[in-house]
């Protein structure tokens, strides 16, 4: 079964309308943020990166983990 069309999920764009990131909610509550051909998970609640290790994610891409996860759980 494809859960991906049940799970929250967002896309950030830059200024000439690129997707840049796309960010989904997983079952567990942690967020998935693909970009490029990098997929890292991240805690939304810490705001940090759980794997892989050593990835840096930005700032401005953990804040929207964390809102995403925020609004779908209410």
């Amino acid at each position: 079964m494809d859960l991906s069309e049940y799970l929250a999920s967002t896309e950030l764009v830059d200024c000439t309308g690129r997707v840049t990131h796309t960010l989904t909610l997983l079952p567990d509550g942690m967020v998935e943020v693909v970009t490029g051909s990098v997929t890292a998970i991240v805690d939304p609640h810490s705001k940090s990166v759980v794997r892989p290790i050593g990835v840096r994610v930005h700032d401005q891409v953990l804040d929207q983990a964390s809102v995403l996860a925020r609004e779908a759980f209410g």
